[in-house]
């Protein structure tokens, strides 16, 4: 494969292994807040933040000297990537009603997230190559169901939703620290920086990833009585195969990190093992709450899964990554910054979720404050961690 195609194959692998449960669900959340100004408040810092990482990390020799001072915080990274993903393919089958199941909605609750980590473990332990080739069918196949969903739903998306327009001023700063930050923990990026032969991999990322985000609008508000069974399906299939390919994405590099090197934050059985906790909390919700827990299951609680992408790992990378000198990693600093995060918690479930999003600035200004505060050493810092 020459280094033109190995370039595409690099910017693709990026698009799947960064279409999470965010990409995919988040967008239709503020479409239904804020219509298009939502979907766009999304997309635009997370396409050009995640696409600049590839540019801003330089050369594979950076990407390795951060992989090996971050390993442990990029090895955690992955383990609560894969619980989300975990959580929401789980979640959606046991709430949705439009999937309309009926005796089969039990079996599969119990058997999706077991056939997503068969399948992931699978693909997990494939060449590199043969990743680019997946990544390539998947995204080949994301075109061919937008074709086929057509722009019906996209039409429909009106410039305004149920919230004040003023409040996404609000959220705004939360979601573009969130998206320029977390790509530098997301060890599926570091793979790709260090073996695509161009950095220009993440320019075909930014564009491919643009179009999955306009195919994630076209199935806004679909309903069975408003939409052919074949776009409900392939979109079912798009969700299932999308969740394994960054499942295995991500269980892929907890298996290349678990050689006996320091800082890794736990053995690979058990930050698996930790990954694998959300399942049966849905199981438990669904089996006390049944559909009614639709509103604080696939909603509320999707949503504080995201004050990890948009507090805990901005928090980290802006104190110990950059811009400015890295800070002193001790366990004195890492537990500032813990207290910080705990602190920023409650403004973010008030203005995610309880009130007007306002609140969110409360949490970012603590976050960034914190982070950018914590002692910087004089000199060429040297890791101590």
């Amino acid at each position: 494969m020459n280094s033109f195609f190995r370039t595409i194959g690099w910017g693709l692998f990026c698009t799947s292994s960064w279409t999470w449960c965010i990409g995919m669900w988040l967008p239709l959340l503020l479409i239904d807040r804020w219509g298009w100004p939502g979907f766009w408040a999304f997309a635009i810092p997370n396409v050009l933040g995640c696409a600049a990482m590839g540019y801003v990390v330089g050369s594979r020799k950076r990407s390795e000297q951060l992989v090996e001072q971050h390993r442990g915080a990029m090895r955690w990274f992955s383990v609560f990537t894969i619980g989300f993903q975990l959580f929401w393919i789980t979640a959606l089958f046991a709430v949705l009603d439009w999937l309309q199941l009926g005796s089969s909605e039990t079996f599969l609750i119990l058997a999706v997230p077991g056939l997503v980590l068969v399948l992931a473990g699978c693909i997990a332990l494939l060449p590199s190559t043969a990743w680019l080739v997946l990544a390539g069918l998947l995204f080949l196949y994301m075109l061919g169901a937008f074709s086929a969903a057509g722009t019906h739903f996209i039409e429909q998306i009106r410039s305004t939703g149920t919230r004040e327009p003023h409040e996404l001023w609000g959220l705004l700063p939360l979601l573009t620290i969130g998206f320029l930050l977390s790509p530098y923990l997301d060890l599926t990026f570091h793979r790709a920086r260090r073996e695509t032969p161009s950095t220009h991999a993440f320019a075909v990322f930014g564009l491919a990833f643009l179009f999955v985000l306009l195919f994630v609008t076209t199935y806004d508000h679909i309903d069975p009585p408003n939409t052919r069974p074949l776009v409900l399906v392939l979109v079912l299939v798009f969700w299932f195969f999308q969740v394994v390919f960054t499942v295995g994405a991500h269980l892929r590099e907890l298996l290349a990190t678990n050689q006996a090197a320091p800082n890794r934050w736990g053995s690979t059985p058990w930050l698996i093992a930790v990954s694998l906790l959300p399942v049966p909390v849905v199981w438990v919700a669904w089996w006390l709450g049944g559909h009614h827990a639709e509103d604080w299951l696939l909603e509320d609680t999707y949503l504080r899964f995201l004050a990890f992408y948009g507090l805990a790992v901005p928090a980290w990378v802006l104190a110990f990554m950059g811009p400015l000198r890295p800070a002193k990693r001790t366990r004195k600093s890492m537990m500032i910054l813990a207290a910080a995060i705990i602190a920023a918690l409650p403004f973010a479930e008030i203005g995610m979720i309880h009130s007007a999003t306002w609140w969110l600035l409360g949490s970012v200004l603590i976050i960034c404050a914190t982070a950018l505060l914590l002692p910087r050493p004089s000199t060429s810092p040297r890791n101590t961690s």
